[in-house]
């Protein structure tokens, strides 16, 4: 039996690294009404989401504090709402993208949700109105 375990130390390792890292994920209800904040890095998203919900995401003034999703709740008309915050993205191709930007992505792929695109025309955050709109874009960079 020990010699099984040894032999299968290295599998048995990556998957507690697995499970460490499941346990980080917040805790996402498919069930439950859902907006998704996005947009490109340092437009505002953490801040709208520290106002309207229960949740208290780091922001500040410099691109991609937020590193992972985060969730809080927001109650309104007797509603209850899920809201998701979640890191920068940028426009570039799906094969491009980093592993921050990818929970973004998927995020947005795979959860039924109203969707808040956060934009800041004053290009204090480092990208031109220009830069920005072809993300709003259905076809964006064929992601």
């Amino acid at each position: 039996m020990c010699t099984i375990i040894r032999q299968q130390a290295a599998s048995l390792a990556y998957l507690e690294q697995v499970r460490q890292h499941l346990a980080r994920l917040p805790s996402i209800d498919p069930s439950t009404r859902t907006i998704i904040i996005t947009g490109y890095p340092n437009v505002g998203k953490s801040s709208i989401m520290n106002k309207l919900t229960n949740a208290n995401v780091d922001v500040q003034p410099y691109a991609f504090t937020t590193k992972s999703l985060y969730v809080g709740h927001l109650d309104y008309n007797y509603l209850r709402w899920q809201v998701i915050d979640s890191p920068g993205i940028l426009d570039h191709p799906l094969e491009d993208r980093n592993t921050i930007e990818m929970q973004a992505i998927t995020a947005l792929a795979h959860l039924r949700a109203a969707v808040l695109f956060m934009l800041d025309i004053s290009a204090q955050c480092g990208y031109t109105i220009k830069q920005k709109v072809p993300l709003t874009s259905p076809t964006m960079s064929k992601s």
